[in-house]
């Protein structure tokens, strides 16, 4: 079963050992990133009892408070078995609790075809712009208030985007 878990000096030294080929950040630089950028959660992926993967995500100050999605990887030995999946509609349901927010921006090497599908088939869309070089994606949805009424957005804003 995939879980997320919080990285400390039980599971740091497995966490910064997980490798990925290429397109991704090493997670010991991301973990000093979310030192520095107390915004950014860092969390580990685990499939039972095993660390398979990183993500990190949170609201970016420096983009108008949005959620973004700023690291993901999967093992290169664990990739293609669903866990990645798994822990990113994880995440997406954690941020979707924040009523306050209705979208949700990652971003990933234009060449990375395999990551680009996974985040499609999980709502994102691309952008046709980039973040710094690589390939925006944005994941847009409904927002319901206590009082069952939409929130934040306009009539104008609700034909492009699905229900979620």
């Amino acid at each position: 079963m995939v879980t997320l878990r919080e990285i400390d000096g039980n599971n740091f030294y497995e966490i910064i050992s997980l490798k990925v080929e290429k397109y991704c950040a090493s997670n010991l630089y991301s973990l000093a990133q979310a030192k520095i950028f107390p915004d950014a959660i860092p969390l580990a992926i685990y499939n039972d009892d095993i660390p398979v993967g990183f993500i990190m995500y949170g609201i970016e100050p420096r983009d108008n408070n949005e959620y973004w999605i700023d690291r993901f990887m999967i093992d290169e030995k664990y990739q293609k078995k669903g866990f990645g999946k798994k822990a990113l509609e994880m995440i997406i349901d954690k941020i979707k609790q924040d009523k306050t927010h209705n979208k949700i921006k990652i971003s990933t090497n234009p060449e990375n075809n395999i990551a680009i599908e996974l985040y499609k088939k999980l709502g994102f869309n691309e952008t046709g712009k980039l973040h710094g070089d690589e390939a925006l994606l944005i994941l847009e949805y409904y927002v319901i208030n206590k009082n069952k009424k939409l929130s934040r957005l306009t009539v104008a804003q609700l034909q492009p985007k699905r229900f979620v």
